[in-house]
């Protein structure tokens, strides 16, 4: 009785406070990260938070709704079908980015993957500076926001399989398979080829340990058969919290309170324009939350004076805060794809969401060390291309000992580099595959002060002959498995590239011209807002806190140091988990 009769007077309260405009935290983005954070901040009755955001609600449309509907949903009203800046290493091609328009953020149009990464990638995000962010303090935190649905016997039997205490039971994030996982033997078929080629089979890809092949879990909910995106995880449940506030809109910028020369900036205020184009202002007492996204953040934060001194004074921005990192180092995955026409029928019904992870040894063999050698006395000079081409604003030396890490990763500590997926229908087969660590490193700026432009992205795919490389060797290597048995009993038939296009005996440059043409998004863009120490251009600290404010922080993709071998979506909801702990601790 006592709780309720606190939130009875708590909302008589929040009214008033709703109609002055002010809230102790707003939440730019109800996105993936934003609704997480919006959720446990507004578990303290006594705390007002509002989330900004142009996107809707889609819980009952079916493009978001359905398991098996992945990319009914693009170029849609709820894809913001972002360009990028011509791909002078992809032909000078425009390409697509697809990202959700929706209450839920990407998490309403995604392919659902749960995927963590490996141990030694989050433990090295500590060891470069980021104090407290390794593998052991994230897992209670993938934990938390995770609901597991184990797989059923039938489904066990058809090649899922799981190690219970990896993970979560009771979070908001239901995870598993659908009831339309492939049923039959192929999964083994598939299996057998692999460990001919010397691929374990990997019982659980969220123990920390991607390497091999196996089936992934999905964010679903299995019982009502829907996808389960972070509004209906983290927002719908608690829609009618009297002290949690949605806000349509786009924000315009932050607004910042006079502060003491030298002293950090203070955000006090966040500019927005509502649906209808009115243009109003909300005032935060405590923090101003960017979870805009590795696109928006970044542009968000340009707009409010906080960035690139060329590129604000360009625009006639008033600096409030010099950082050249914002909207630097920009990492997406390179994507290329193959498709096959299996001239024996292979009996399956269902969805096949099949992976398999492998390590630089498990693609180069003998010629590893060779390799690995060879790429490491290019570091210095790939730091220096990447550093050139953003005009300094990226420091060479601070991207070429990060450059060191990364390598370390793939070639002392075998981190797998590699993913191809296996999607096979009754004849046919899809077999997309990227390079799960790119050194490639891109950029996204506002081009102008209208805060409803879309930024200029430039992921700068294959900008590194090694990208090219990396993607020609995961190709081979599709085609060893497509030719082993006893998969090649199905009677494989590549329709593309096809052996037309690209020959058994292909030329590096014949792949590398199939490679460039054809290469796409992973739609895993991070980075932008790089959690890092401020001399190897850090946006934000170990908090999250942008460097020089003392009350706004960062919390999406964009903080993410390196890219994990898995994909995003878990790991954000663990980030977010984490950082909104950090929070209530703060106040």
């Amino acid at each position: 009785m006592l709780d309720m009769f606190v939130w009875i007077v708590f909302f008589h309260w929040i009214q008033s406070s709703a109609a002055q405009s002010t809230f102790d935290y707003i939440i730019i983005g109800g996105g993936t990260s934003g609704l997480a954070v919006a959720n446990r901040l507004s578990e303290r009755a006594n705390i007002t938070v509002a989330v900004i955001e142009p996107g809707g609600d889609q819980r009952y449309n079916p493009n978001v709704t359905s398991v098996d509907g992945f990319t009914s949903a693009f170029n849609t009203s709820i894809d913001w079908s972002y360009r990028s800046a011509p791909q002078g290493s992809a032909g000078n091609r425009e390409l697509t980015y697809y990202a959700g328009k929706a209450l839920g953020g990407t998490s309403t149009i995604n392919g659902m993957t749960y995927i963590r990464g490996e141990v030694a990638q989050f433990d090295a995000w500590e060891a470069i500076g980021n104090q407290g962010w390794n593998w052991i303090n994230l897992l209670p935190y993938y934990r938390k926001s995770e609901a597991f649905y184990p797989p059923t016997l039938a489904q066990q039997e058809a090649g899922s399989s799981y190690i219970a205490e990896c993970h979560g039971f009771g979070g908001p994030v239901t995870v598993g398979n659908p009831y339309d996982l492939a049923n039959g033997s192929f999964f083994d078929v598939a299996l057998s080829s692999w460990q001919r080629l010397g691929q374990p089979e990997n019982l659980d890809l969220n123990s920390g340990h991607v390497q091999g092949f196996a089936t992934w879990p999905q964010t679903l909910n299995r019982t009502a058969n829907v996808r389960q995106d972070a509004a209906r995880a983290y927002y719908y449940p608690i829609e009618n919290r009297p002290n949690l506030v949605v806000i349509r809109g786009t924000a315009n910028k932050i607004l910042w309170k006079e502060v003491d020369c030298g002293d950090p900036i203070h955000a006090e205020a966040v500019e927005l324009t509502e649906m209808d184009g009115n243009v109003k202002s909300i005032r935060a007492t405590r923090e101003v939350i960017l979870s805009a996204g590795a696109f928006r953040s970044p542009a968000i934060l340009e707009l409010s004076g906080v960035g690139n001194p060329k590129i604000l004074s360009r625009l006639g921005i008033d600096i409030q805060l010099s950082n050249p990192a914002v909207g630097e180092s920009l990492q997406d995955q390179p994507a290329n794809l193959f498709t096959y026409q299996l001239t024996n029928e292979t009996g399956i019904e269902g969805f096949t969401p099949w992976a398999n992870f492998a390590t630089a040894n498990d693609l180069f063999g003998d010629q590893t060390s060779e390799i690995a050698n060879y790429t490491r006395h290019q570091l210095h000079s790939w730091a220096v291309r990447v550093a050139n081409s953003s005009d300094g604003a990226v420091n060479a030396t601070a991207l070429e000992y990060l450059f060191r890490v990364q390598h370390n990763l793939i070639f002392r500590q075998n981190v797998p580099c590699v993913e191809m997926l296996l999607d096979v229908t009754h004849n046919a087969s899809l077999t997309p595959f990227w390079n799960l660590l790119p050194f490639s490193r891109g950029s996204v700026h506002i081009a102008s002060t209208d805060p409803l432009s879309y930024p200029i992205i430039d992921p700068n795919f294959l900008s590194l002959d090694w990208e090219t490389d990396i993607q020609a060797a995961i190709a081979r290597t599709i085609r060893k498995f497509w030719g082993t048995q006893p998969i090649r009993n199905y009677g494989v038939v590549e329709t593309s590239p096809g052996l037309s296009v690209v020959p058994l005996n292909a030329t590096d440059s014949q792949w590398e011209r199939y490679i460039k043409s054809t290469v796409s998004p992973n739609y895993h863009p991070l980075g932008s807002a790089s959690m890092l120490p401020r001399e190897l251009g850090g946006v934000v600290d170990s908090n999250l806190t942008v460097y020089g404010t003392s009350n706004v922080r960062v919390v999406d993709a964009s903080v993410l140091p390196f890219q994990p071998s898995g994909h995003l979506t878990s790991t954000l909801y663990a980030v977010a988990e984490r950082i909104s702990d950090v929070i209530k601790d703060t106040w």
